[in-house]
């Protein structure tokens, strides 16, 4: 999706922070270069403390060997290759635990002394376990692990369910779930941990490597540059795995941010796309009998009985904690009763009492990642028409709060289905708004049934819809 000319300011603010971080660093290393400079000239021995430009001949002599850069690919190769099975299974073992709690009290005392282990310790123990060429893959991966468990846990446990709710009642997947909202919002706790733990692994694996003495690796000539004294190359060397790890850092950061974007593409691309109507052939009748409602051991609704049938609308009024939310709640079946019975059309569309869209996304992708196949142009219509002023590419996390409701509302009559919830879905509008709402709910409801809760007379006048006080 091209993005809107309202977001192209804000796009050049960031273009520009950028720019003007990547300056300050650039400016900063050199003040540091110029430290390491003033000081290597007052020691003025470059046995034990070489320039940066000794340093910068020596790594270039080394580049021009095969050696160097079999060593390289060597360390190189192992590091990455331990670094993705650790982050891996951190994923999968983070995004289960998150789900089973029984599993994550089991796993976290290991997860805490594997955490807590000096990596010297756990080197010096692997090599009597696997030997020296296994030590710098499992020390690594050991390393990486409890950085990314925890960090995909608590990800996982701060994705936002009311957005899954929504899209899983208006028939979103568990799959396209997963990449319209979870993976991208666990992303920012990953990118996080990643700005540290990809240096740690290069750190533990080059300790690995020399501890172990690998052969032609970065850690092996490391070594020897001490052991013969030749200071230079020791830097030298030591330069070439910080360039090494900063460059592995920016790549996956980069691949972590790429992730997230491609996900949301994804998860909107693989609806559905087969022409659809928003109108389900289904029988569209809701029936409540005699239920019960109680939440956190207080009783909320007691015996509530209703029907509302196709092309039917019914109004929920009352005063606020009456319980008009609990039912609607309680009909898309994510409130338990405590007793009666709820019958109801399998496909529903909703919109709920706090907004509950996917921020990322703009207001096209969030219509059509439950619109499953409904045409382009019908989305962009009812956009044009509930949000005349705005574009479809900006994104929802710039709407205002009035904005986000109305979107909302597209979204819940182009989600196909048989009938529509809607609680208190006119909130911050403006009147004109609000009568340009009602207006499209009463042309684009069809033979699908409609339960909303309000808190205004005129919204049922203008809907033709009957009334239950609660």
């Amino acid at each position: 999706m091209g993005t809107g000319r309202r977001d192209a300011p804000s796009e050049g603010r960031a273009s520009g922070g950028a720019s003007r971080a990547r300056l300050r660093f650039a400016g900063a290393v050199l003040v540091w270069l110029g430290v390491w400079q003033v000081v290597a000239a007052l020691v003025d021995q470059p046995l034990l403390l070489p320039g940066p430009w000794q340093t910068v001949v020596a790594c270039a002599g080394l580049a021009a060997t095969g050696a160097f850069w079999a060593s390289v690919g060597a360390s190189f190769g192992t590091i990455v290759i331990a670094f993705a099975v650790a982050f891996a299974a951190a994923l999968a073992l983070g995004a289960l635990a998150s789900r089973h709690p029984a599993l994550a009290d089991l796993i976290h005392p290991l997860v805490l002394v594997v955490k807590a282990t000096p990596v010297a310790c756990i080197v010096v123990v692997l090599l009597l376990w696997l030997g020296a060429e296994g030590v710098p893959v499992a020390a690594v991966a050991l390393v990486v692990f409890p950085a990314y468990y925890f960090s995909t846990l608590e990800g996982a446990r701060q994705v936002k369910g009311e957005v899954a709710d929504a899209l899983f009642v208006m028939g979103v997947s568990p799959g396209r779930l997963w990449l319209a909202h979870t993976w991208p919002s666990v992303v920012p706790y990953l990118v996080a941990t990643s700005r540290n733990a990809v240096g740690m692994a290069w750190k533990a694996g080059v300790a690995a490597e020399l501890i172990a003495m690998a052969l032609d690796t970065l850690g092996e000539k490391v070594y020897q540059a001490k052991l013969l004294l030749e200071t230079s190359e020791l830097f030298a060397w030591t330069l070439t795995i910080i360039l090494c790890a900063f460059a592995c850092e920016k790549a996956f950061l980069w691949l972590l941010a790429k992730s997230a974007r491609a996900s949301l593409e994804l998860a909107v691309r693989s609806a559905p796309s087969e022409p659809v109507s928003p109108i389900v052939a289904e029988d569209p009748t809701i029936t409540v009998l005699d239920v019960t409602i109680a939440r956190g051991g207080k009783r909320i609704l007691s015996n509530i009985s209703l029907k509302v049938e196709g092309g039917e609308a019914l109004c929920l009024r009352g005063p606020s904690g009456e319980g008009k939310t609990s039912l609607l709640l309680a009909i898309m079946g994510l409130v338990a009763t405590e007793k009666g019975r709820i019958a109801r059309p399998r496909r529903l569309s909703a919109v709920f009492q706090e907004a509950r869209l996917v921020d990322a996304l703009s207001m096209e992708e969030n219509v059509r990642l439950v619109s499953c196949g409904v045409p382009r142009e019908e989305v962009r219509a009812l956009l044009a028409e509930l949000l005349p002023d705005v574009e479809p590419s900006r994104l929802a996390r710039d709407l205002s709060g009035g904005q986000r409701r109305r979107l909302e509302l597209a979204r819940a009559l182009l989600c196909p289905s048989a009938a529509v919830l809607l609680d208190e879905p006119f909130a911050g509008l403006d009147d004109a708004s609000r009568d340009r709402a009602r207006r499209v709910i009463a042309e684009r409801l069809g033979a699908r049934s409609l339960i909303l809760s309000t808190h205004d007379e005129a919204d049922a006048r203008a809907l033709g819809a009957a009334t239950l006080r609660l």
